[in-house]
């Protein structure tokens, strides 16, 4: 039988109907996410053991009807598994996995971070939505505390288990000059986890690490103390523009995904090759987007796009005369960039990675 055009039609929307109810259930379960890990409900079964209802109550000082619902709709998902059938009675235990993806912040596969993003979004939407008529920004500070907290967790597996181990040793004469000593600048550097990884893994090391935003750097100063480096790991609220203002020559400058949100990512990377010391050079690490558009894309491209239109994007429109990329940064685009800037060479770094691509930049 010819399929005829109206029966494609129809196939193509039953088909984007269960996508999009797709989306809508890992929505809602990520908020449910959230919920379990911001009140410590599923550290509390971790730690504690398998529990009822009433007895997560107890121990988590929540109330016992929505920890019913709560506990219901772990199970039903697949995140908490039931030793019955009765939601009242019956104990609860994690299932396998939600260790290391909910409760383990340094895993390879934690995942908590995604979570978080969910109800950051949330808090800045009504602003986004009207950022849409007027072209307006959208500050970072408008999505919350939560947006801080996102960004921490995202990044910070990857810069304990792969900083060290897998992406310095790709770039060449790097792995040396941090053993022998030398001096860093870390730039937009959030946390603080990539500039305290790379001050653990490299005890010669001094690391200046700076961020526009006093909250991410707050958080930054406190991991670095409870880490043991703040001695040898300085955090400061600046403009990036500024970062040259000091007259310290950095060795090293990198810019651990975040060249793309920036609202003058020209004038950013002319501070780092301004504060360059002779023969130093610069790290940039941004988002794996495809060198060329592919339309539908998979769903790394999927994720990359939309997060570059309710997050990267609007928090870089913020200046008025902004040239923000925004998280589809193809290798082409940041040439350019670093061109302008007055690099003379950008090489792309043989790291494999499904998220990013590791540049290094040479005046």
């Amino acid at each position: 039988m010819t399929t005829t055009t109206d029966q494609r039609a129809a196939e193509a929307a039953e088909a984007l109907m269960g996508r999009i109810f797709g989306a809508a259930l890992g929505a809602a379960e990520l908020f449910t996410i959230y919920l379990g890990d911001v009140h410590g409900i599923y550290r509390a079964i971790d730690e504690g053991g398998p529990a009822t209802a009433a007895e997560l109550a107890e121990r988590t000082g929540l109330d016992h009807r929505y920890l019913v619902e709560w506990l219901q709709s772990q199970a039903i998902s697949g995140l908490l598994t039931i030793d019955g059938t009765d939601v009242w009675t019956d104990r609860f235990s994690l299932a396998p996995g939600v260790r290391e993806a909910l409760l383990e912040p340094t895993n390879p596969v934690y995942a908590g971070g995604l979570a978080a993003v969910v109800p950051a979004v949330g808090r800045a939407f009504p602003q986004l939505v009207e950022a849409f008529r007027t072209g307006a920004g959208v500050p970072y500070a408008a999505y919350g505390d939560e947006a801080v907290r996102a960004q921490e967790m995202l990044n910070r597996p990857a810069y304990v288990n792969s900083l060290a181990a897998e992406w310095i040793p790709n770039v060449p004469g790097l792995h040396d000059l941090l053993t022998r000593g030398a001096r860093v600048a870390d730039l937009g550097t959030g946390a603080g986890w990539s500039a305290i990884e790379l001050a653990k893994a490299y005890p010669a090391v001094r690391v200046d690490g700076y961020d526009n935003d006093e909250d991410s750097i707050s958080r930054a100063r406190r991991n670095a103390a409870e880490q043991g480096v703040s001695g040898r790991v300085s955090f400061e609220v600046r403009d990036i523009a500024d970062v040259a203002a000091n007259g310290t020559p950095y060795d090293l400058v990198t810019f651990f995904e975040c060249v793309h949100d920036f609202a003058h990512p020209v004038e950013a990377l002319t501070a780092a090759r301004t504060a360059l010391a002779p023969g130093g050079s610069v790290i940039v690490m941004d988002e794996h987007a495809d060198e060329v558009l592919a339309a539908p894309g998979d769903e790394v491209q999927r994720f990359l796009a939309a997060a570059s239109t309710i997050w990267c994007t609007p928090q870089g429109l913020v200046d008025e005369d902004s040239d923000v990329v925004g998280a589809i940064m193809r290798p082409d685009r940041l040439r350019h960039l670093a061109q302008h800037a007055g690099f003379g060479q950008v090489d792309v770094l043989p790291i494999e990675h499904p998220f990013w691509r590791f540049y290094r930049l040479t005046p």
